[in-house]
């Protein structure tokens, strides 16, 4: 069997090299300006972006609860966040069609901190089947459109499970880039249809970022193990529409517990899109529904972008059957019951800043508020950000 080094990439594309700088959008990866070297075989691609944001926003700085009014704990927040990310890609052609092809994407933070976004392999055919595995992100079905900066009153799918906390739930809890999980993918493509099956495993404890759920200890005992998540979606695009459905579930019984023994790991989501993108116009609608233990989530979303201005809006309800009855400084508590949640965000992009290709700047801001059936008032639950980010493709 032939190794083929990073030197031997490089002579398979002489003599022929060919520097190409252009645009591409690969997966779900927002443009980036690219190098590409095109050989007879296949192409090397570089690029990358910075993303510097500047916030002003107001948080929930505690750890406790938000639904009781005295032990809110919240502050107002003026910081610098962002990273530089690097995007290495490449792909190699057989005679018959087939393709391997890779992408690592490491970041470099502003703060210090070292992290990868994407990092797979693909292999396909030209009859549109793929297979990947490594570190990417599955098919959304909650896209939120131009989303500059969307902050909750809670916590998000795609984020963590934070105990006594709103749950903006989106149809991402198996999506991908889980932690220390891996991934695997099968995708098929044919004409206006798409079809994938994705998979996420290993230990999704992560999820949950306080030591309780519904105020009962998670596994204390240490009794959880290794979660199997699996997310098959379907797309149908025919013209300037798009149709999609999927759901998730967790394959493996009491992959995470509690102190009682319960299943708090199985979780079984659903969620349905329908987006339209032609001229100046891009919409989304999109519907999420969670079925988990003791409690269930449902989210609409809608979002529209003419041209540079974005605006959305997201509604979120759960409703949670049962909580741990007893009190005590040590125990983080959800309250029993139904909560809303509303939120409104809106962007604007100015491209090309001071004639310059590619320099983008971004004004976002966001306002979000919750409300339970049986608190008059949680109005120092109230959340708002506003943001401006610089972005450069390079």
């Amino acid at each position: 069997m032939t190794t083929i080094g990073a030197m031997d990439m490089f002579h398979n594309f002489h003599p022929r090299l060919l520097l190409v700088a252009g645009l591409a959008t690969i997966g779900s990866s927002p443009s980036l300006a690219q190098l590409v070297y095109e050989g007879e075989s296949g192409e090397l691609t570089f690029g990358g972006d910075v993303e510097l944001d500047i916030n002003a926003q107001n948080t929930h700085a505690g750890e406790g609860p938000i639904f009781f009014e005295d032990d809110v704990d919240h502050g107002d927040e003026f910081n610098q966040t962002g990273r530089i990310l690097l995007d290495i890609s490449g792909e190699r052609r057989s005679p018959a069609n087939h393709y391997a092809g890779f992408k690592v994407q490491p970041l470099i933070q502003t703060d210090g901190n070292f992290a990868v976004d994407d990092a797979w392999l693909a292999i396909g055919n030209r009859h549109g089947f793929e297979f990947k595995v490594g570190r990417f992100e599955a098919f959304d079905l909650f896209p939120l459109g131009q989303d500059v900066f969307v902050g909750f009153s809670g916590d998000t799918s795609d984020g963590l499970y934070r105990d006594g906390q709103g749950y903006i739930y989106q149809a991402k809890e198996g999506r991908g880039r889980g932690g220390d999980s891996g991934q695997v993918m099968v995708s098929q493509r044919s004409g206006n249809l798409y079809g994938e099956i994705s998979t996420l495993f290993g230990d999704r404890s992560d999820l949950f970022d306080s030591d309780t759920y519904h105020g009962y200890r998670i596994d204390p005992h240490q009794r959880s193990k290794d979660s199997f998540i699996v997310r098959p979606a379907i797309a149908w695009a025919p013209g300037p529409w798009t149709l999609a459905a999927g759901l998730e579930t967790n394959l493996v019984d009491a992959a995470i517990v509690d102190e009682r023994g319960a299943d708090i790991g199985d979780r079984t989501g659903y969620g349905v899109r329908i987006s339209y993108a032609a001229g100046d116009w891009q919409w989304n609608a999109n519907l999420a529904y969670l079925d988990a233990f003791e409690e269930t989530n449902q989210t609409l979303g809608v979002n529209a972008l003419w041209r540079q201005f974005g605006v959305g809006y997201i509604h979120a309800r759960n409703d949670i059957d049962d909580v741990n009855p007893v009190e005590g400084d040590d125990v983080v508590f959800s309250v029993p019951g139904r909560y809303d949640i509303d939120t409104l965000y809106t962007s604007y992009q100015f491209a090309d800043v001071l004639s310059i290709d590619d320099l983008r700047l971004y004004l976002g801001a966001y306002y979000s508020r919750i409300d339970h059936q049986q608190i008059d008032s949680l109005d120092d639950a109230d959340r708002y950000g506003a943001r401006v980010r610089f972005k450069y493709l390079f």
